[in-house]
C-alpha cells in the first residue's frame, strides 16, 4: 500500500483511493501529493489483487481499521477503481466520494455524502455513454468538472493506456489542474482541517 502522510502527523482526514485496473498504487503519488501538502489529508492507495480494485471493494474498511486516529474518511478511485469506491460508499459511512475518469454502477444518490467527479476532455478510455447514463446515480449536488486537454493516464503517472488519446497538456499541468479542483473541493467540505 502507498501511504502519503503529512509531515506534521496531525491529519485526522483520510482518503482511501482505489487505483485503476492494472495500475500500480504508486502511480498516483504525483497526482495526490498536493492534497497531502495543501490540505493535511492522509492518502492511502491499497495494492489490489491482480491490480484490479473490483476484486477487493472492502479494502477501504481494512485501511480504516488500521488507522483509528483518522476521524473523517473519503473514498475515491480512478477508472474502475472509482467504480469500486462507489460500491464501498454505497453501504459504508464515508464523508465523500472522489471519482477520476470514472462513474458509479451503484446508486448513491440518496446517501449523505459529497461527490466530486473529474474527467479529462482528451480521455477516450472512459465509457462516455455509461458515464452520462450513470449521472442520476450520484447526488444532485455532486460537483462535476472536466479538465481540458487531459487524458485518462494523466490522472496518475503512467504511460501506455490502450485506447487513450494523446493529451494536449503535460502531466505536470494536468496534476496541477487536478489539485486546483480537488483541494478546494475537499476544503469546502469543512473536513480538510478536522
Amino acid at each position: 500500500m502507498t501511504v502519503l502522510s503529512p509531515t506534521n502527523g496531525t491529519s485526522t482526514v483520510g482518503l482511501v483511493f482505489y487505483p485503476g485496473a492494472r495500475v500500480a498504487p504508486d502511480a498516483y503519488y504525483a497526482s495526490l501529493a498536493p492534497l497531502v501538502r495543501r490540505s493535511n489529508v492522509t492518502v492511502f492507495v491499497p495494492k489490489m489483487p491482480f491490480n484490479v480494485a473490483l476484486l477487493d471493494v472492502g479494502a477501504a474498511g481494512e485501511v480504516r481499521s488500521r488507522y483509528p486516529r483518522i476521524r473523517t474518511w473519503f473514498v475515491g478511485g480512478h477508472s474502475l477503481g472509482g467504480v469500486a469506491a462507489c460500491r464501498y460508499a454505497s453501504s459504508h459511512d464515508v464523508r465523500g466520494l472522489v471519482q477520476f475518469a470514472s462513474y458509479c454502477d451503484t446508486n448513491v444518490s440518496e446517501r449523505p455524502i459529497d461527490v466530486l467527479s473529474v474527467t479529462g476532455s482528451r480521455d477516450t478510455v472512459l465509457d462516455r455513454e455509461a458515464y452520462r447514463e450513470s449521472r442520476n446515480l450520484l447526488p444532485q449536488n455532486a460537483t462535476v468538472r472536466e479538465i481540458a486537454g487531459m487524458n485518462h493516464t494523466e490522472f496518475g503517472s503512467y504511460r501506455g493506456q490502450r485506447g487513450d488519446s494523446r493529451a494536449t497538456i503535460s502531466y505536470d499541468v494536468a496534476h496541477r489542474r487536478l489539485a486546483d479542483i480537488l483541494v478546494p473541493w475537499l476544503s469546502k467540505s469543512g473536513t480538510a482541517t478536522a
